[in-house]
Protein backbone atom coordinates (compact mmCIF):
# COMPACT_ATOMS: atom_id res chain seq x y z
CA UNK A 1 0.00 0.00 0.00
CA UNK A 2 1.52 3.19 -0.71
CA UNK A 3 1.03 6.22 1.12
CA UNK A 4 -1.30 7.99 -0.63
CA UNK A 5 -3.46 5.03 -0.32
CA UNK A 6 -2.76 5.01 3.69
CA UNK A 7 -3.51 8.71 3.68
CA UNK A 8 -6.74 8.65 2.05
CA UNK A 9 -7.88 5.66 3.88
CA UNK A 10 -7.65 7.53 6.90
CA UNK A 11 -9.33 10.07 5.73
CA UNK A 12 -12.44 7.86 4.56
CA UNK A 13 -12.29 6.59 8.46
CA UNK A 14 -12.03 10.53 9.66
CA UNK A 15 -15.09 11.77 7.19
CA UNK A 16 -16.68 8.46 8.21
CA UNK A 17 -16.40 8.96 12.28
CA UNK A 18 -17.08 12.64 12.02
CA UNK A 19 -20.69 11.87 10.15
CA UNK A 20 -21.36 8.68 12.57
CA UNK A 21 -20.41 11.19 15.43
CA UNK A 22 -22.45 13.96 14.03
CA UNK A 23 -25.68 12.16 13.27
CA UNK A 24 -25.42 10.48 17.10
CA UNK A 25 -25.19 14.38 18.34
CA UNK A 26 -28.66 15.33 16.23
CA UNK A 27 -30.25 12.32 17.99
CA UNK A 28 -29.14 13.25 21.81
CA UNK A 29 -29.67 17.17 21.20
CA UNK A 30 -33.41 15.89 19.80
CA UNK A 31 -34.37 13.13 22.54
CA UNK A 32 -32.51 14.01 25.38
CA UNK A 33 -31.19 17.91 25.11
CA UNK A 34 -30.17 17.86 28.88
CA UNK A 35 -28.07 15.90 28.80
CA UNK A 36 -25.22 18.91 28.42
CA UNK A 37 -22.15 16.26 29.33
CA UNK A 38 -22.37 13.68 26.20
CA UNK A 39 -23.36 17.09 23.66
CA UNK A 40 -19.81 18.73 25.05
CA UNK A 41 -18.13 15.56 24.84
CA UNK A 42 -19.66 14.91 21.11
CA UNK A 43 -18.95 18.14 19.75
CA UNK A 44 -15.41 17.88 21.13
CA UNK A 45 -15.30 14.38 19.47
CA UNK A 46 -16.66 15.64 16.17
CA UNK A 47 -14.03 18.38 16.14
CA UNK A 48 -11.08 15.86 17.18
CA UNK A 49 -12.34 14.20 13.54
CA UNK A 50 -13.17 17.37 11.45
CA UNK A 51 -9.27 18.66 12.11
CA UNK A 52 -7.75 15.22 11.39
CA UNK A 53 -9.58 15.04 7.72
CA UNK A 54 -9.18 18.41 7.16
CA UNK A 55 -5.33 17.77 7.34
CA UNK A 56 -5.37 14.65 6.10
CA UNK A 57 -7.11 16.41 3.01
CA UNK A 58 -4.17 19.08 3.23
CA UNK A 59 -1.91 16.08 2.76
CA UNK A 60 -3.58 14.43 -0.17
CA UNK A 61 -3.68 17.69 -1.79
CA UNK A 62 -0.22 18.17 -1.83
CA UNK A 63 1.06 14.73 -2.46
CA UNK A 64 -1.50 15.01 -5.64
CA UNK A 65 0.70 17.90 -7.18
Amino acid sequence: MTDIEKIRKEYETAVSKKQELSEKLRQVEKTEPNKFYEIWILRDQIAYWEGKSEGLKFALDEMNQ
